[in-house]
């Protein structure tokens, strides 16, 4: 008795039975419990040919949902798929049927389908649609580094796609969520590896518009992310490609004086010698005496008060070094460094005391 659409009843070495239809295999979940080793041949033998057809039968009868009880063989490509998540004919189709997920906000399935298609027809007209919607997926499902990816795989592969702006505006708005993700603090570190992704996806966000709407806020919001995790050096860069590239946008004069503070903090890192302070100094005289904005200008002439108080402490640490050591003179001439370049701050007090203290002392 033969059965419509069956060329060929198959065992192979494990037993389990299968029946080839056209030129692709479909195999039972059942086992074959012959212990036999059979080599993948036709079996032509009628007394044979019925148990592998009763096995198929009641395993196609226990299960209500067939596609997930049988996968297909296809022995072009010898690959093995579950025909529920097999790749649709056309790339047209396989779109369709992942845009019905996607509307339907199952967007986990969807992201599935959309790089399934992405995998399997990658150079087709759909494909970096396709890859737009993993990413939207993605990013409907909360997983936005995922979701940075695929929209970066879509500028990338797909550098004409029509869809870059919005692009560039996703990823920027998926830093900004990365950027303030709260996170753990080691003294005054920030451990975040959230504030890494932001810089990543910032980074990409300029260099995929270098002159977009975007670009100057990346930078600006970049350096912002360097400076929590103390990493002034790359901060001030950030700062400062913002003022080269961009002298037109609105952030140039807030970049202006948060790379004098950067430059400030930095001086204050054991690891950067007092040139940093001097240099911090210089940035926000200029600031104060260049910038339009009130606001700014005041938190410049703050900022160097603070710098001077500690300009003059230092060398009023260096004085106090040669008064122990007993060298007056020396420590005369810091005294009245302090006094004289820093007259304003609390150090010069003191600096002004010691002056007449060691004056006397030297001449008795």
């Amino acid at each position: 008795m033969a059965l419509p659409g069956v060329r060929t009843v198959l065992v192979d070495r494990s037993g389990r039975s299968g029946i080839e239809l056209n030129d692709k295999k479909l195999f039972c979940c059942s086992v074959l419990s012959t212990g036999q080793n059979y080599n993948m041949k036709k079996v032509f033998n009628p007394f044979f040919f019925f148990p592998v057809i009763a096995v198929f039968s009641i395993s196609l009868f226990a299960f209500e949902d067939v596609s997930s009880a049988f996968w297909i063989f296809s022995p072009g490509d010898k690959s093995v798929v579950n025909p529920k998540y097999a790749v649709k004919d056309t790339p047209e189709e396989q779109f369709d049927w992942a845009m019905r997920f996607f509307n339907n906000q199952d967007f986990k399935r969807a992201a599935e389908e959309f790089v399934r298609l992405t995998e399997a027809y990658k150079d087709s007209d759909v494909a970096p649609e396709a890859q737009y919607y993993a990413g939207r997926s993605f990013e409907e499902l909360g997983k936005y580094y995922f979701a940075f990816q695929n929209y970066q795989k879509t500028v990338e592969k797909y550098p004409f796609t029509n869809r870059l702006k919005e692009i560039v505006e996703r990823e920027f708005n998926i830093a900004k969520i990365f950027q303030y993700k709260e996170a753990p603090r080691l003294m005054e570190l920030e451990l975040n590896d959230a504030l890494m992704k932001a810089v990543e996806i910032y980074r990409k966000v300029v260099e995929n518009r270098t002159f977009g709407e975007f670009a100057d806020k990346a930078l600006y919001n970049m350096a912002e992310c360097y400076r929590r995790m103390l990493k002034y050096s790359e901060a001030m860069d950030a700062y400062n490609q913002l003022i080269t590239d961009y002298p037109r946008s609105p952030l140039i004069d807030e970049s202006k004086y948060q790379l004098a503070y950067t430059t400030y903090e930095a001086s204050l890192d054991p690891d950067y010698d007092q040139l940093s302070t001097d240099k911090a100094l210089e940035k926000f005289r200029t600031i104060a005496q260049t910038t339009p904005i009130p606001n700014i200008a005041q938190e410049a002439d703050k900022a160097i008060g603070v710098l001077k108080e500690r300009k003059a402490d230092s060398l009023l640490k260096v004085a106090e070094f040669y008064e122990k050591q007993k060298k007056y003179k020396s420590a005369v001439v810091y005294y009245k460094e302090v006094s004289g370049t820093y007259p304003e701050t609390s150090a010069a007090m003191v600096a002004d005391q010691k002056v007449t203290e060691l004056q006397q002392r030297t001449q008795n």
